[in-house]
């Protein structure tokens, strides 16, 4: 399906481009560009179907970008969540219970830890013995993480993640926090040991440019 996507804010690269989309959901889609301009957070104005320029020539859906991945041949998969549906529900909103507001937004909006951009393989697993999903990882904190994938598992679901960085591997339990159909899900981590907190503490450090990794699998305070 024809789409044009535009740039919401000033500040971002402007982009103003017609693509076909790869997927389409209820909440969102996904596509991909030429453009090196998208980037997680970015909020775009999008017209769907596109057909011609003086047709849609309206200010168009908002979206957000919450995915941004590398093709092997240079080309940018983007995944973005319309903000239609929440924004009319947050207009409309009358003062719901604690219960009612968290059953209706299943995004927590306090972390236990700040997330940092995280891009590396994973592979996911509900244990004992379920099937595993070759997955990647787009962001990461010290108590969780996103999961990039088009099949997200339904909240409360327990998976087994297991995460290789630089030769370094991270098993972990986990659970579902919220999901996104054909965006991803967010996972909380349970029962981590202290060598798991460490790994994860030496990855966060790593993308702060805080320590870099050796080739043998210690890591350097820069």
């Amino acid at each position: 399906m024809p789409i044009r996507v535009r740039s919401a804010d000033f500040v971002d690269d402007q982009v103003d481009e017609v693509r076909a989309t790869i997927n389409v959901s209820r909440g969102g889609l996904y596509f991909s560009s030429q453009r090196c301009s998208y980037h997680r957070g970015m909020k775009v104005l999008l017209t769907i179907p596109f057909r011609d320029f003086v047709a849609d020539a309206g200010p168009g859906e908002r979206g957000e970008v919450v995915r941004v991945e590398r093709f092997k041949d240079g080309r940018m998969g983007v995944a973005v969540r319309l903000l239609k549906s929440t924004e009319s529900r947050a207009e409309h909103k009358v003062h719901p219970s604690r219960a009612e507001e968290t059953k209706k937004s299943p995004i927590p909006e306090h972390r236990l830890a700040p997330r940092l951009p995280f891009s590396t393989e994973a592979e996911v697993m509900e244990p004992p013995v379920g099937p595993k999903l070759k997955t990647r990882l787009s962001d990461l904190s010290l108590s969780g993480c996103y999961v990039d994938t088009l099949h997200p598992l339904p909240v409360g679901a327990r998976i087994r993640l297991r995460v290789v960085r630089d030769k370094i591997i991270l098993e972990a339990l986990a659970t579902v926090i919220y999901s996104e159909p054909r965006l991803g899900m967010g996972v909380s981590f349970t029962q981590l040991s202290p060598e798991q907190k460490s790994i994860l503490e030496n990855w966060n450090a790593a993308t702060c440019g805080e320590v870099e990794p050796l080739r043998n699998g210690q890591w350097k305070v820069s």
